[in-house]
């Protein structure tokens, strides 16, 4: 069977796709900087270019849409693959530099946390996406505990950078701070 005779079936199922990635996207967007209680459905389907209800067939609800979108952004891959020997240098670089469209999952885990549903929905994904993989990476001798100093750090740096900015970790951030930021999640792994 000719190949251009396959393509009029495959549309709809790419099409598809697409429409789910950039009602996702949108979404991220949306959660990462207003929030889940101040982000509509129409809101992120209006930035997506879409119709509302394809919400509900795609992801069901707003609250599922919220856990998809979620654990998009969740990978402990992306820190676990750096290599070790540069741990520290990778990590401030991935989370103070913008790596393209992938968003950094911690604002829109915070802007959540006054609603209790997403704030629950952010608490069992970000432990079993992320910090139980990276427990494991970090090895049985003390890794949920370098796992939950990671987080700390991270989660620190990224709120005084995106939420509440302090010049000292901004765009001009020092040599100095990098540096020390550097240092202290090498320490996890040395």
């Amino acid at each position: 069977m000719p190949e251009s005779a396959l393509e009029p079936a495959l549309r709809p199922q790419r099409d598809a796709q697409r429409t789910r990635a950039a009602i996702l996207a949108a979404a991220q967007d949306a959660f990462s900087i207003r929030g889940y209680s101040d982000t509509g459905v129409r809101e992120i389907t209006a930035a997506a270019g879409v119709n509302p209800a394809l919400v509900s067939r795609y992801f069901g609800s707003k609250e599922k849409l919220y856990e998809a979108a979620l654990s998009d952004l969740l990978r402990a891959g992306i820190i676990t693959e750096l290599r070790k020997e540069n741990f520290g240098v990778a990590v401030v670089d991935l989370l103070t530099t913008s790596q393209g469209p992938q968003r950094n999952p911690l604002p829109m885990m915070m802007l959540a946390s006054a609603d209790p549903t997403a704030r629950a929905i952010s608490d069992r994904l970000l432990k079993e996406l992320f910090v139980e993989p990276l427990a494991r990476w970090y090895g049985p001798e003390r890794g949920a505990g370098k796992a939950a100093c990671f987080s700390a750090l991270a989660s620190g740096l990224t709120l005084y950078r995106e939420l509440y900015p302090l010049g000292a970790f901004g765009a001009e951030m020092s040599a100095e701070t990098r540096k020390w930021l550097a240092a202290a999640f090498q320490a996890l792994i040395d």
